[in-house]
This record gives C-alpha cells, sequence and structure tokens, in this order.
C-alpha cells in the first residue's frame, strides 16, 4: 500500500469533514458577546478592546473585502471556521508523529541514536496512527468549546490554530532533527547547527504572529522546550534524578524565554520606549539595530545558540510588528478606538490591559492587599495566594472555609474541571453554572440538574451526554502513551497542565463571572484530545496483537472492527450530541435585538447601554450594516475611563455630533469616585416642546424638572457618584442647558443604579427608555402615545418563530424581555380603550416569538397574561397559563432557597389568580389540587364550589 499517498487522502479527509461541519453550522451575522465587535473592527479597520487582536483583523479585513457589505460579517466568521479546521488536520497530523514516535521507539531507547528511525512500519502500526488521529482529532473538532468558538468571529478559534501549528512544527523539527543527525552518523554536531533549526526560527515568528491574535499561545513554548529538551540533551546514562534534575532545568530555561516574549517583547518594549518620552522612536530604531547586529555578530562569529536566540527574537518582533496597525489607525479616530492608543504612554496602558486593572496572583497587590478570613468576616492582610480578595464578593467567600478550599473547589473544580467534563463526560444544559452529567442515571443521581419538565425544543437540544467515553479513552491514552513514551507523553501533560490548571492559578477569577469562560481553556482540551487518539491508536495496536497469532488477516479486521466501533462510540456521539446546539445558521438574535434597539430612538439620539453584551452588537449594526449610524451608543462601562469621556465630548460618530458636556480635557482626567449628598437636580425645560413630547403629552410637562438624586449607597449614610454617573449628570445637564436638543434614552437592560435615579422621568418607546421632564409612577416607565406602539411594529424577529432553531440561554433571556415590553404596551392601549389593538399586538409577538420555541420565565408569563386579561381577552390569558403551569409547578419542586420557594409560590398563586379573574374556576382548583400535591401543603387544595 502506498502509506504516503494514504495519510494524505486521510488527513485530507479529517480536514474536509471539519470544514463541513463547520460550514453547516456557521452563523450567518453577529452573535452577542465580543463577536459584533470583532466583525465591526475587521471590517473597518478599527481599534478593540485591550490589548488588541491586530493580526485577526487584518485577516478579517482581507476577508471581507471580497464580498459585499451585507455579507461582511458571514466572512469574518468564516476565518474562524477556516482556522478550526485547520486546526483539526495539525491536530490529526500531531497524533499520528506522536503515535509514530512510540512505534519506531521502545521506552528506553535513547532518541538519538543513529539510525533510530528507518525501520518500517508494518500494516497495523500504519492503520493505529491514522485511526487514531482521525478519532482524535474529529472528536475535538466536535467538542463544546472549540465548536462553539469555530462558528463564530472570536480570536480563540485563530489562536487556536496558532496552538496547533507551533506543537506540530515543533514535532516536525524533531522529525528532521532526528534524520539529520542519523545522516551525520560519525560527525561532530551541535544541536545549535543543524539544518532543521530553521523551524525553530518560524515557531518564533508564529508566536510573534499570535501575540497579534491571542496571548494565550505562548503557553505552548513549554511544550517545545519540553521537546527540544529530550531530543537533543537527554542521555541514556542519567540518572532518573540526573533526568528530573535536567528536566527542572530546562523547564527554568523555558521560563526565562517566556518572559523574554511576555512580559519582554509585549510590555517591558514599550515600557522602556514610553520611559524615552521624546526619543521613543530613537528607542525602537536602537532596539532593531540591536537585534539586527546580534544576528550578524553571532552568525559570523559561529555563536550558534546565541545565533538562534537573536533569530528567534527577531522573528517575534517581525510578527509582533502587526500592532503598529493598531496605533495608526487610532490616530485616524475611528469611531471604535478603544483606550485611544494614539501616544506612546497610552500604548503602554493598552498593551498591559490596565482598564481592567490587575488580580493578585502568588501575593496580595496593591488594588487588593487582603483576603477574606473566616473567623472575623473581614479581609486581613494575605501573605501568599490570597484566592478571596475581592470585598464584593465576601458573602460567596464565607461560603468556603479557607483561599485554598475556595480555589480546589471553585477555581478549580467549578471553572475548570467541569468545563473540562463538558467536553468529555457530558453536559446538562446551556444555563449558567450548568453541571458534568453522564447520562448514566446511577452517576448522575447527585448531579442537581435542570429540570426537564418544560424544556423548550432549544433547551432540549443543549442536553447532550457522552456517557464519559471520552474521557474513558483519553484517560487510557495517556497511560499508554506515558508508557510506550514517556517524554513525549510528559510534554503533553505539560502542556495540559499550563493551558488549564495555570490559567486558572493566573486569572484568580472571582465568584458569580458574568457568563462562562470555558473558551479560556481550549487549549487543554486539545491536549487531552491528542491522548484521546493516542488511546484509540493504542486499542487497535492492542487488538491487532491479541489476535496476530491467528495470522495477520485477523489482526487487521480485528484493528479495523475496534477502530470502526471506537469511532462510533466517541466522536460520532459526541458530534450528534453536540450539532444541535451548536448549529448557528438560522440565528439572526444579536442584530435583530440592536435594530429594534437602535430603531426604539429618535434621530440624532444618545442610548446609554449596559456593557459588552449590548454594546458590541449595536456597533456591528452601525459599522457593518449601516444602521442609524445618528445614534451615539454610550457604553456605561466604558464611560467610567477618561480616554472614552474624552471621545465622546471631542469626537464625532459618523453622522453624530460629539455630546454635549462641559467637561475640560484635563477635569476628565481627574475624574473619580466621590462621595455625593443627596440632592434636588433641575432642568430646564424648553417652551418649544417639539420633538421632546407629543403634543397631547404638553400639559404633563413639569417645569422646571426636577428630580431627587440620591446616588450610589455604598454604606448606611455614605453615598457616592462613579465618574460614569459624573459623565451621564453633566451629559444631561448640558444638554438641557441648550434646549434638549439631542433625545436621550437608556437602554431597558440597564440596571437601575446606573440611570441616575430618573426612573420616573422614563418613557418606554420600545428597547430604551426616554428621559423626558414628565413625572410618573410606572414600573416599567410611561408609554408615548402613537410612538412606543409605531416603534413596536417595526421591529424584526427573524427565526424566533422557529423550533427548529437553537437560542442558547443568553438569546432566550435577551428574548424574553420583548414580552415585558409588549405587555406594558398592551396594558396602556388597553387603559386608553384601545383594547382590540392591545390584542393585535400581543397576538402578533405570540406568533413571532412564541413560547413554545423562545420560554419564558415568571415574569414573562404573568405580564403576558395579565395584558390579555386587561384587553378583554380572559381565554388567551387562561390558555397562556395553561403553557405556564410545567413551568411553574417545576419552580415549586426545584426551589432550594427560601427565596426561590418565595418566587415560585408568588408564581403559582398569579397562575391560580389569572384562571379566577379569567372566570375559570375549573382550572383553577384543578392547578390548586396539582399545587398541594407537588409541595404537600393542603392549604392550596379547593374545589371549584370553594
Amino acid at each position: 500500500m502506498n502509506w504516503p499517498r494514504t495519510h494524505r487522502i486521510v488527513a485530507g479527509l479529517v480536514f474536509a469533514l471539519s470544514l463541513a461541519l463547520y460550514l453547516l453550522t456557521v452563523a450567518p451575522t453577529a452573535s452577542f458577546w465580543d463577536t459584533g465587535e470583532f466583525i465591526a473592527i475587521a471590517s473597518r479597520l478599527q481599534v478593540s478592546h485591550p490589548p488588541g487582536a491586530p493580526f485577526y483583523m487584518l485577516l478579517g479585513r482581507f476577508a471581507s473585502m471580497f464580498v459585499a457589505q451585507e455579507s461582511a460579517a458571514f466572512a469574518v466568521n468564516l476565518v474562524s471556521v477556516f482556522g478550526s479546521a485547520a486546526t483539526i488536520l495539525l491536530t490529526h497530523l500531531i497524533i499520528v508523529r506522536l503515535v509514530e514516535r512510540y512505534q519506531d521507539e521502545g521506552v528506553d531507547e535513547v532518541d538519538r541514536r543513529p539510525g533510530g528511525v528507518a525501520r518500517e512500519r508494518t500494516f497495523t502500526q500504519h492503520f493505529a496512527a491514522l485511526a487514531g488521529a482521525a478519532i482524535g482529532a474529529l472528536t475535538f473538532a466536535a467538542t463544546d468549546s472549540f465548536w462553539f468558538n469555530a462558528v463564530e468571529a472570536e480570536v480563540y478559534a485563530l489562536s487556536m490554530l496558532f496552538t496547533a501549528l507551533v506543537v506540530w512544527l515543533i514535532l516536525r523539527w524533531s522529525e528532521l532533527a532526528r534524520n539529520e543527525e542519523a545522516a551525520l552518523a560519525g560527525e561532530k554536531t551541535h544541536p545549535f547547527g543543524l539544518q532543521a533549526n530553521r523551524y525553530l526560527v518560524l515557531i518564533a515568528y508564529m508566536f510573534g504572529l499570535a501575540i497579534g491574535v491571542h496571548l494565550l499561545n505562548l503557553l505552548a513554548l513549554f511544550f517545545i522546550a519540553l521537546v527540544f529538551f529530550y531530543d537533543e540533551y537527554d542521555r541514556p546514562e542519567w540518572t532518573a534524578f540526573q533526568r528530573w534534575r535536567a528536566t527542572v532545568v530546562a523547564g527554568v530555561v523555558s521560563m526565562g524565554v517566556f518572559f523574554i516574549v511576555y512580559p519582554g517583547v509585549v510590555q517591558i518594549l514599550p515600557t522602556l520606549a514610553d520611559a524615552a518620552g521624546s526619543a521613543a522612536p530613537l528607542f525602537v530604531v536602537v532596539v532593531i539595530a540591536a537585534v539586527t547586529w546580534a544576528v550578524w555578530w553571532t552568525h559570523t562569529r559561529r555563536k550558534l545558540a546565541l545565533n538562534l536566540l537573536a533569530l528567534s527574537v527577531m522573528a517575534v518582533l517581525i510578527g509582533y510588528s502587526t500592532y503598529g496597525v493598531i496605533f495608526i489607525r487610532s490616530v485616524a479616530n475611528p469611531p471604535i478606538d478603544e483606550n485611544d492608543p494614539e501616544n506612546v504612554e497610552a500604548i503602554v496602558s493598552y498593551l498591559k490591559r490596565e482598564q481592567y486593572g490587575s488580580t493578585p496572583l502568588l501575593s496580595p497587590s496593591k488594588e487588593y492587599p487582603g483576603s477574606y478570613d473566616n473567623a472575623t468576616g473581614a479581609f486581613t492582610d494575605a501573605k501568599y495566594f490570597p484566592r478571596r480578595y475581592s470585598p464584593d464578593h465576601a458573602a460567596v467567600y464565607a461560603q468556603y472555609t479557607s483561599d485554598g478550599d475556595f480555589f480546589w473547589r471553585y477555581q478549580l473544580g467549578h471553572m475548570f474541571w467541569r468545563y473540562f467534563a463538558w467536553q468529555f463526560v457530558g453536559k446538562d444544559s446551556d444555563v449558567q453554572d450548568a453541571p458534568a452529567i453522564t447520562g448514566i442515571r446511577a452517576l448522575d443521581a447527585g448531579v442537581q440538574g435542570r429540570q426537564v419538565l418544560f424544556q423548550t425544543p432549544s433547551e432540549q437540544k443543549s442536553r447532550n451526554v457522552y456517557f464519559g467515553l471520552p474521557l474513558l479513552l483519553g484517560l487510557f491514552g495517556m497511560f499508554y502513551h506515558f508508557r510506550r513514551d514517556w517524554r513525549r507523553a510528559f510534554a503533553v501533560l505539560v502542556l495540559f497542565l499550563i493551558t488549564g490548571v495555570g490559567i486558572i492559578i493566573y486569572l484568580n477569577q472571582y465568584p458569580g463571572q458574568p457568563r462562562e469562560r470555558d473558551y479560556s481553556y481550549v487549549a487543554s482540551f486539545f491536549a487531552f484530545a491528542l491522548w484521546i487518539g493516542i488511546g484509540g491508536a493504542g486499542l487497535i495496536e492492542l487488538a491487532a496483537d491479541a489476535l496476530r497469532k491467528r495470522g495477520e488477516s485477523a489482526a487487521r479486521i480485528a484493528g479495523v472492527a475496534v477502530a470502526s466501533a471506537t469511532f462510533l462510540a466517541v466522536p460520532a456521539l459526541v458530534t450528534t450530541q453536540n450539532y444541535a446546539d451548536h448549529d448557528r445558521s438560522g440565528q439572526y438574535v444579536a442584530p435583530d435585538y440592536a435594530f429594534n434597539m437602535l430603531n426604539s430612538v429618535a434621530p440624532n439620539g444618545i442610548l446609554f447601554t449596559n456593557g459588552d453584551n449590548d454594546t458590541f452588537p449595536l456597533w456591528y449594526l452601525q459599522e457593518v450594516e449601516r444602521e442609524r449610524q445618528d445614534v451615539r451608543v454610550v457604553n456605561l462601562s466604558l464611560l467610567q475611563t477618561p480616554w472614552y469621556i474624552r471621545q465622546l465630548k471631542n469626537q464625532a460618530s459618523r453622522t453624530s455630533a460629539p455630546l454635549p458636556m462641559s467637561f475640560t480635557d484635563a477635569e476628565v482626567n481627574e475624574m473619580q469616585a466621590s462621595q455625593w449628598q443627596p440632592q434636588d437636580i433641575e432642568l430646564p425645560v424648553p417652551t418649544d416642546l417639539a420633538g421632546l413630547v407629543q403634543p397631547a403629552d404638553a400639559g404633563l410637562v413639569q417645569r422646571p424638572m426636577r428630580w431627587r438624586l440620591n446616588g450610589r449607597q455604598l454604606g448606611e449614610d455614605f453615598y457616592a457618584l462613579y465618574p460614569n454617573d459624573v459623565a451621564i449628570l453633566n451629559l444631561i445637564q448640558t444638554n438641557a442647558q441648550r434646549g434638549w436638543t439631542r433625545p436621550v434614552y437608556f437602554a431597558v437592560t440597564v440596571s437601575p443604579d446606573g440611570t441616575l435615579d430618573l426612573a420616573n422621568y422614563f418613557q418606554l418607546e420600545g428597547q430604551a427608555y426616554r428621559v423626558v421632564p414628565i413625572q410618573h409612577d410606572e414600573p416599567l416607565g410611561r408609554v408615548a402615545s402613537g410612538v412606543t406602539l409605531d416603534n413596536l411594529r417595526r421591529f424584526r424577529f427573524r427565526g424566533l418563530d422557529d423550533p427548529s432553531i437553537y437560542y442558547d440561554e443568553n438569546a432566550r433571556r435577551m428574548v424574553d424581555n420583548y414580552r415585558n415590553i409588549y405587555s406594558k404596551v398592551a396594558e396602556d392601549l388597553s387603559a386608553r380603550g384601545q383594547k382590540a389593538d392591545a390584542v393585535a399586538l400581543l397576538d402578533t409577538l405570540m406568533a413571532r416569538v412564541p413560547f413554545e420555541t423562545i420560554s419564558g420565565d415568571a415574569r414573562s408569563y404573568t405580564f403576558m397574561a395579565r395584558g390579555y386579561l386587561q384587553a378583554g381577552a380572559p381565554a388567551k390569558a387562561t390558555a397562556l397559563m395553561q403553557k405556564a403551569e410545567p413551568l411553574a409547578l417545576a419552580l415549586v419542586s426545584g426551589a432550594q432557597s427560601n427565596r426561590d420557594v418565595e418566587i415560585a409560590i408568588n408564581f403559582a398563586q398569579s397562575v391560580r389568580f389569572i384562571y379566577l379573574v379569567a372566570g375559570d374556576i375549573n382550572r383553577a382548583s384543578t392547578f390548586s389540587n396539582r399545587l398541594a400535591d407537588e409541595t404537600g401543603q393542603a392549604e392550596f387544595r379547593t374545589s371549584p364550589d370553594s
């Protein structure tokens, strides 16, 4: 058999299968979280959040240049699709090389012996390597976190490609170096003088480019260092102690190389340039000249090791130079220009991510000097390894006995091993903090999973079980690899731990993360997938060896049979389980949510948004789809920073003029949180109300507009305003003094503590509240006659009535919010006597966003039913409550805390009450009896006559 050709065919099939999988499931447009921002910055070469991703941006720009503007998002998504398929191809090739390496040599044979790779492999060995590699690679292709990253515009897919690429390159170097040394047998050679070392320089260049995507790739350096050490320096005559001592030395050296790149090249060089002040350009020239001279001098003096180091540093710098795009584009002042890195000081701050602050690592930091003390309930001075450092999370910290307990149970257990189990054991659901499950009832008996009684098709799709088969195969592969080739196995183990546990230690995450963080550990899952492939190869080899006594034909049949069964039991199972909830081919929730919010705002409006998940889809829609560029989106999280306030005040954004603020730049630079004395604030109101309120509401206007601004209560008698509060207040006051020329809105998702106590002046106009000088006491804002209803009628809800499309928990939660708004408007229409319009409005939403597709919560069910009741449609209210019954009963039965019990009982009582108000006594009685049976509380039991 022509094995080289067969190798290429199998590798091509692996690539084609993974590519087809991702093309079938890729998102057609932007998704929530960072994807909207990345598509916007790539499409129009703008500046993303620190520390930036310039190389990713350039690739995204290149991909979007060849398509129509409306297809730009899909084109940028394809960067992740092709990058991920290439990663799977490289994963396959890596497993093949790892398997062939232990096939070529025994456990205790010297890696560098002359002629050590010349032995011909058997059919079974070739087949085991190819089949095992395909099993491992295709399993990784279908894992939960990697697949999620593969079908959206995010940096993690491309970062994983660079990680797989450098791992493959070092294994390729290993093969070429051994062959080169074998060919030079008997001649004096130097490990730094091999022609194969060109691959090491290429690896350094890949590291430099990868910095322009994401820093996670740099952690692969420790794997590379171990492979290099074992190939070039390990000696057969060493004792175990000598070998492990040398391994530790190799680890220390690799850490030194790591620190040269990060923070050396990435942060320290820019810091030194900043210190040089006006001489910064000269400093850059000097650094480039010094590195160039080092390459020349070491080459001419035959300093081989130093020459390789100098070449590698130069390669890293060349790759790192993509960051020049960030600073060049920032000078052009694009609409998205995060951190405004136009000078050396701002560049250093950008690269160091100073905007996000820092967490303590092995010792306390200036920002967080203490750690939670269970005995006192306070934060005391921490000596080392502080894990419970955030005062905002003291209540959660109290649930753990020590920093070590918090580290093991939350940071490692909940924030890593749970994610690891999602990939290789099973996943209960897509809700926040969902546990891992196996799908085996006896093993899952103690898992507190999600009640399935009321699940929609989307929620049912998110329950994926693999019975732990990938985990078992990977664990077998790990042990098999250590038995056959402990050196490479140890290198894989280091890669697994550094990119998993190492990141956990470095991030030092606080509890209550805003979303799941599994995407950060995909490189660790990749390392384990290598063992899944080796485990598959090992099973094939063992099966073939067991039957070889019966003949080579029997051995081959056994190998093929085991490979087929393993393929069905692991990669095929994982793929079929995960397909439904990773298929985003029909999802338009994020851009439609942004469209609806932007079109809830009057022309030339100012829209305050809560954070990334609100803001990035809006940026995408404005920058890529060119929708409502007259609206100025203001991110309240970024409004804490001086650079952002200066941008809003001084710079236009497309067709939106700079915002009305009276601060000087110097005052902005000095802004910080400060104590506030609660007081009344007055705003002038113009006599001409055109464009401010509806003519019918003119008589309700308050002149001057006056409200009580309490500020944020941080203590019993202590109130404060944060920088964003001060900025908002100044903007509103300045705008009012200029005649309310810019309509001011808060997105409906903005937290109440970020609205300056203005809720009683909010006018609901769709997905946003407008600040108007009309006082009221409506919890969800007053409804503007005509305006609100007209805006709702323009809303887009593409695909939300299709039960075959999967919507994750975040999408379901965002969409469910529409129901609260529609029901509020329907109630207002009913109060005005427009009951037919109210019913039509609710019917429209029920048809376009049915509960069968997008599940609701207790609040949305109750509000919608109440809207039907007030509109004079009791039958529709009771029909809706019939759909709500399973949710109510499930909440009652699954309630754990006293608070959960209270919420569940209140909702159940609301269901019963709506039945009674609608006149359906029989249903009220039947539900009450079911509630009594579920809770064991006889007082709920009623009869139609009672």
